[in-house]
């Protein structure tokens, strides 16, 4: 008999597919949002004692960076309340508990990426109540508890609340213009959302101690760059200049830099590929 899984945000990138490739192993229920909306916790937690899971995912999010800095408490009712309803639900039952972070839990002043162990100092409301949201699945669920640190997805359900994402859109943009600029001055490693998936069903199958850990595709890069290899693979021409915003990006602040060492998930024998090689999948699927 398959496990049980109760996936949470299952229709974006990461939760669609979560749940494609899951589907072998795990027999899952991923409700609708108009079903189960992650701000209503008393939901949450139901839905949790009636499907009585053996693996509870949570890919929901308020992620619209600047819009949090408005939304503050929307930002902590669905990036930390509902984490803590759901971890607390999954250990009532002794069920495994995986939630999804970012690379916006460090401030960006390093340039060295960062492990799961450098202290976490968000610099804006989106990194704030997404610590909130971690420290609150690891303090409810220390035996069963994983909190996934990853950064810049992309994939092929987009983002409900960003209307797309950050490849889709450059592409947009270069059906209108020949000169494009993107900044220069963030450094990360944008992660394709089916590698990432892959990654966390792997850490799940490998017997991975539960805690938090840093899963990104392997490198990094500005958005620059990105911006430049996905109209190379695209074969694209239009012209992608770098601009250096000095961290300008109003009204939330962006870390400098926030690339994640990914060397604990690796030890448990997880890792992805290259940015370069998940991104030329990616774009080859779409153009």
């Amino acid at each position: 008999m398959k496990r049980r899984a109760l996936l949470i945000g299952g229709s974006g990138q990461l939760g669609t597919e979560l749940w494609r490739q899951g589907e072998h192993g795990w027999d899952i229920t991923a409700p609708s949002r108009t079903r189960l909306d992650a701000f209503d916790a008393q939901a949450l937690s139901a839905a949790v004692e009636a499907s009585l899971p053996d693996l509870i995912v949570n890919c929901s999010a308020f992620h619209v960076v600047d819009l949090c800095e408005t939304r503050f408490a929307d930002a902590l009712a669905v990036n930390a309340l509902a984490v803590s309803v759901l971890a607390k639900a999954a250990e009532r039952i002794d069920a495994r508990f995986v939630t999804v972070s970012t690379d916006y839990a460090f401030d960006g002043a390093g340039r060295i990426p960062y492990l799961e162990s450098d202290a976490a100092n968000p610099i804006q409301a989106y990194g704030i109540s997404k610590v909130a949201g971690e420290r609150a699945a690891l303090s409810a669920h220390p035996e069963g508890a994983f909190v996934i640190r990853s950064c810049g997805l992309y994939g092929h359900a987009p983002s409900r609340q960003k209307s797309g994402n950050f490849v889709l859109a450059r592409l947009a943009d270069a059906t209108t213009k020949r000169i494009i600029e993107v900044g220069s001055d963030l450094v990360c490693t944008p992660t394709s959302a089916a590698d990432l998936a892959d990654g966390i069903l792997n850490l799940l199958e490998n017997g991975a101690a539960p805690g938090l850990y840093h899963l990104t595709n392997s490198g990094s890069c500005d958005w620059a760059t990105f911006t430049a290899e996905i109209y190379r693979t695209a074969s694209v021409s239009s012209q992608v200049v770098g601009v250096n915003r000095g961290g300008s990006y109003a009204p939330a602040r962006r870390p400098a830099y926030s690339v994640l060492d990914c060397s604990k998930a690796e030890a448990a024998s997880v890792s992805l590929r290259p940015w370069q090689e998940a991104l030329a999948d990616y774009v080859s699927a779409i153009v």
